[in-house]
């Protein structure tokens, strides 16, 4: 079962006493406070002062006095800003969060590796107050957080700006509540643009008049939830639906001039994304009539994520994924979309796959189903760990559908697919079981996807941690788990572990190494 890390109530309690008890610091000068537990909880241990939030302690400790993993911060500070729209940047392992004068807008509170994440806050002109609260899990030790304004609202409103309206509701009927000049179009928000804007149930809708040359220009929109664009007084785009975060592009001829663009859009929860940006594709000689708007295309495999146990519904996230390999420990597959518990795959694609029989190779936590041309070939739809399974499945030839269904109960969630043609010596990805197995190391492999990652005593994450490889380490292969999903590896200092094959990247190919059994 996940441990969970923090109450609400603490939450709410520990914000109102940072906000309202900390002193005006000048800029940068935070109230910083750290607790020997992940959860904030008790009397700090140590209480200072610190200039900036730049830490990066690597495998160390803040303090003496403060253990080098299980720990916890919060700092505090109240600072100036201009009016406009700022982007706040944190570079974190593991967990943090930010709050703006209390409001909190954004959170990544969970076990991870090193990674940036961002977020845009529109300030009124005047002193804010900021919290960030952290945990530290284990190994690597990183709390930053920098900010920088992207739009002002005193830009003037020549050419090329956009004036925007705010409404209170979700189809920009009544008066709007603010109206400013914004430079672009680029928001990813989650809470309120603006103190006088609700964070959901809002619309906007912005305008601007720019010049172009003559040629055919490509207008793309990304958005979660609803958007209409209008381009020279004519609608090329229409998608005015709740829906996750999605592009959409549009092509429109242009004359040489200047042509009026407006852009609508609304959200309905959650997140909040609005985009808008255009190129030019040809020259007025090659230019074409306008084209319809194109819908997300999924030229490998299309994912759709819901959150519940039971696909059901409407999905919260559609993509395209490229391969069905994932680790995602207890976090969420997409923060803030998809729920980190209690949530749901389906993958679907279709594949030219010569006559023959193939075997299925899966390792899930939680439940799968795998189905062949509409055959059920896979069902384990059962609360379970992280378990290898197999299917073989005949397959006529030819275009061949696959659909991967997945649920996630609570804990950890994981899984990984593949498939191999059996029986057919034509088909050079064959493999048997009278393969010989190298008996020595089999290549190299450096980290991708990662700036640090946790080595394991074994395959899986229940593991104890037995070291870290860094960016810059080439690591030796040793061999493999029963479905290559865990790869044994040496790193440079001789230190021997088990590594997710999701974030090494290497020529040999893993499902060519010999297996090794684990000792764990």
């Amino acid at each position: 079962m996940k441990t969970k890390y923090l109450v609400f109530a603490t939450l709410t309690f520990l914000l109102t006493f940072l906000i309202s008890s900390q002193p005006v610091f000048a800029v940068e000068v935070w109230k910083a406070e750290y607790w020997n537990n992940r959860n904030l909880v008790g009397d700090p241990v140590l209480v200072r002062n610190e200039s900036g939030l730049n830490n990066d302690w690597g495998d160390g400790s803040p303090d003496p006095s403060i253990d080098s993993d299980n720990f916890s911060a919060a700092w505090s500070t109240r600072t100036y800003f201009n009016e406009g729209t700022y982007r706040f940047t944190g570079t974190v392992d593991d967990g943090m969060r930010l709050f703006v004068d209390g409001n909190e807008v954004l959170s990544v509170w969970y076990d991870s590796q090193q990674h940036d994440i961002s977020v845009d806050v529109y300030m009124t002109a005047g002193e804010h107050n900021l919290a960030v609260l952290y945990f530290e899990a284990g190994g690597k030790a990183v709390a930053k957080l920098n900010w920088a304004q992207v739009s002002s609202a005193s830009t003037a409103g020549a050419s090329g700006n956009w004036t925007a309206e705010y409404f209170n509701n979700t189809d920009l009927s009544g008066s709007p509540v603010r109206t400013q000049t914004e430079s672009q179009i680029d928001y990813s928000w989650q809470g309120s643009p603006a103190p006088d804007v609700n964070a959901d149930k809002f619309s906007a809708r912005w305008k601007t008049s720019t010049a172009f040359d003559a040629g055919t220009y490509r207008f793309t929109v990304r958005s979660d939830d609803g958007a209409r664009l209008w381009v020279n007084g004519r609608q090329i785009l229409d998608q005015w639906i709740e829906q996750p975060a999605t592009t959409y592009s549009a092509d429109i001829v242009l004359p040489a001039g200047t042509h009026p663009i407006q852009m609508e859009y609304f959200d309905q929860g959650g997140s909040a994304v609005a985009e808008l940006s255009w190129r030019k594709i040809a020259d007025a000689s090659s230019a074409q009539t306008v084209s319809t708007a194109t819908t997300p295309s999924f030229p490998n495999w299309k994912a759709e994520y819901f959150n519940n146990r039971t696909l059901g519904g409407t999905p919260v996230l559609t993509r395209n994924e490229t391969a069905i390999d994932y680790d995602w420990g207890s976090s969420s597959p997409v923060p803030n979309v998809v729920n980190h518990d209690h949530f749901s795959v389906r993958w679907s694609r279709t594949v030219n796959l010569p006559a023959g029989t193939y075997k299925f190779s899966a390792n899930v936590d939680d439940g799968i189903r795998v189905y062949v041309n509409d055959t059920l070939v896979m069902d384990q739809w059962r609360i379970t760990n992280s378990v290898p399974l197999f299917a073989t499945a005949q397959v006529s030839g030819g275009a061949t559908s696959i659909r991967v269904e997945m649920f996630e109960y609570d804990g950890l969630s994981s899984i990984k697919l593949d498939w191999d043609a059996v029986n057919d010596k034509s088909t050079s990805s064959t493999t048997t079981a009278s393969a010989p197995a190298p008996t020595a190391a089999s290549g190299f492999a450096t980290l991708k996807n990662a700036r640090v990652l946790t080595l394991r005593s074994g395959p899986g994450v229940d593991f104890e941690p037995a070291g870290y490889i860094l960016r810059s380490d080439t690591v030796e292969l040793l061999g493999r788990d029963s479905v290559s999903f865990w790869i044994n590896v040496k790193l440079p200092d001789g230190t021997v572990g088990w590594a997710s094959r999701k974030y090494l990247n290497s020529p040999t190919a893993f499902t060519t190494l010999p297996l090794v059994q684990s000792d764990s």
